[in-house]
């Protein structure tokens, strides 16, 4: 292990983390209740880069020895493992002069790996609490857990089943409307399911404020820059980016998409409070998608958020507008049907769509710190071809001028309300 013990170190486990094979083989041996073990060509595929801030995910080959006729246990299967090396990398791109001092940066990392395994912690619960559904919603299906605690300090993992043939969008890409359509649907049955299970009871859920958490790591002078960049990029975005950047007073450290439905006077639901694109298994031959792979911000909350953050982040600025009302339907149809009467559904259509047009500028200011952080990295890149940066930046561009108008036209809107 690395003589430096922490999450933001590499360390000498699985993938530069503290995660051992040890480890693994043990708990693979508790939950199939086998003693066969991980074979001498086991082995791991790094299949998590660019596609997560607070982890490292490891496709993982068993090759097991000695397995007993009648057992049947994975060949593959997905390991995530909490680490903050990406964000370590990212660190490392930007220049030397726009760095903050070290013992503000030293903060700022110990700040950052707390913050990770409260999210990684708070993701086990979110698998013990899904996975009283029965497999009824498309989240994989959990093996093992292993959450921080004060005996383990630094090797939190969980172990979810592995799909072959899909993929992960990146923030440079854009889903269809039908995809994000079926996505829309799944939300409908998790919120269903969640009541159905009594999400309200889950206390640790509702004392997540995972807003106030996102502000945290950045400063309001960070996030001006953060769109000053883009100005620079497309001089073309000036005047929105300008017209942004007189909000952020205003919104900086707000939760308002945490605290919405006790002050609008609905129950809350279950929100998965990370669902962008990267986050979205999905078949790399057709149009379909499978299944919620990270659910480490899940919390109580407003019935629009997860929505907003898939559109925001995955669909074109004109597609997200022309289909949203429609996608909001979806939602609710969903909703309904998964009840099928059992019990009454937390809110209305009507109230739904109000929900919406208040969180907007919420939840587009936050999408904007997820958009704008990837943004750069992925078009600076170095081993693109010039055709591809221009290609990126192009759908980028188009998804950050969508969130800055959308951030000022429904503040205004919301203020004349």
């Amino acid at each position: 292990r690395s003589s430096v013990m922490s999450l933001v170190s590499p360390a000498e486990g699985i993938l530069e983390t503290h995660v051992t094979w040890d480890e693994v083989e043990a708990n693979l041996q508790k939950t199939f209740q086998t003693t066969a073990k991980l074979g001498a060509n086991k082995g791991v595929v790094h299949i998590g880069e660019g596609n997560g801030f607070l982890s490292r995910i490891g496709l993982i080959n068993c090759d097991w020895e000695g397995v007993e006729a009648d057992e049947k246990l994975p060949v593959r299967f997905a390991l995530k493992m909490a680490s903050c090396l990406a964000m370590k990398t990212m660190e490392a791109e930007i220049p030397a002069e726009t760095r903050q001092l070290p013992d503000i940066l030293q903060a700022v990392w110990n700040s950052l790996e707390a913050f990770t395994k409260e999210n990684h912690n708070a993701e086990v619960k979110a698998y013990e609490f899904f996975g009283r559904f029965e497999q009824k919603v498309a989240v994989p299906r959990c093996f093992f857990t292993v959450p921080f605690s004060d005996e383990n300090q630094f090797a939190g993992s969980i172990a979810l089943e592995y799909f072959d043939n899909t993929s992960v969008s990146h923030i440079y890409d854009t889903l269809s409307v039908e995809q994000v359509r079926q996505i829309a649907r799944e939300l409908g049955k998790i919120q269903a399911q969640s009541v159905l299970h009594g999400v309200v009871e889950e206390k640790w859920m509702g004392e997540r404020d995972v807003c106030t958490s996102s502000w945290n790591h950045f400063t309001q002078e960070t996030i001006v820059q953060m769109f000053a960049q883009i100005k620079e990029l497309d001089p073309s975005m000036t005047k929105c980016v300008d017209a942004v950047c007189e909000l952020v007073p205003t919104y900086y450290g707000t939760n308002l998409l945490t605290s919405l439905p006790q002050q609008y006077g609905v129950p809350p639901v279950l929100v998965n409070g990370d669902l962008w694109s990267g986050h979205i298994n999905e078949h790399r031959t057709c149009i379909e998608w499978h299944k919620i792979v990270i659910l480490q911000a899940v919390h109580h909350g407003t019935p629009v958020e997860d929505l907003l953050r898939i559109a925001f982040s995955a669909l074109s600025s004109d597609d997200r507008r022309a289909h949203m009302t429609e996608l909001l339907n979806v939602i609710y149809d969903s909703l309904e049907e998964t009840l099928d009467g059992a019990i009454p559904a937390p809110y209305t259509r009507q109230q739904m769509m109000d929900l919406y047009e208040i969180a907007i500028p919420h939840a587009a200011f936050l999408c904007s710190l997820l958009l704008l952080s990837l943004f750069k990295t992925y078009i600076l890149a170095a081993d693109i071809s010039e055709d591809e940066r221009t290609a990126r930046t192009k759908v980028g561009i188009d998804k950050i001028r969508g969130v800055c108008e959308d951030i000022v036209s429904f503040h205004v809107k919301n203020e004349e309300k």
